[in-house]
């Protein structure tokens, strides 16, 4: 297990996943969105909660016998799995409200974990006290 699971109970791991299927899901909404004008191009998306249990759970993820080893990407691997082609036009507006929404989680996302390294700062800052 690495130090900062240890440390932070498994934040950190969480909070890289989630901004990874967040990366993900961005790219894929503006391709949605880049393609609204596309003859016969359906929207595209995959659930987060679908992905996030799936990475958590490392479903799919191949034993690693070395810590050398490359493993699998578990948000890859889970956004092939859920990964949901609806055949239905791009509605713009659906779309620019999932974007909205993406880059909020994003950003919720990125303070929890910046909160967490603060409190890490804050802890090895007052102890040299």
């Amino acid at each position: 297990m690495p130090f900062t699971n240890k440390l932070f109970g498994g934040v950190v791991q969480s909070s890289r996943l989630a901004l990874d299927a967040r990366m993900e899901r961005q790219g894929l909404i503006q391709s949605n969105v880049a393609n609204i004008e596309t003859p016969g191009y359906n929207v595209q998306d995959f659930s987060f909660a679908a992905v996030m249990k799936n990475a958590m759970l490392q479903r799919g993820k191949l034993a690693q016998t070395n810590e050398r080893h490359l493993g699998l990407d578990p948000v890859a691997l889970s956004e092939s799995l859920e990964f949901s082609n609806e055949k239905r036009p791009v509605d713009l507006d659906e779309e620019m409200q999932k974007l909205a929404e993406n880059q909020l989680m994003f950003q919720v996302t990125t303070k929890i974990l910046g909160s967490k390294f603060e409190s890490l700062k804050l802890a090895i800052d007052e102890g040299g006290k």
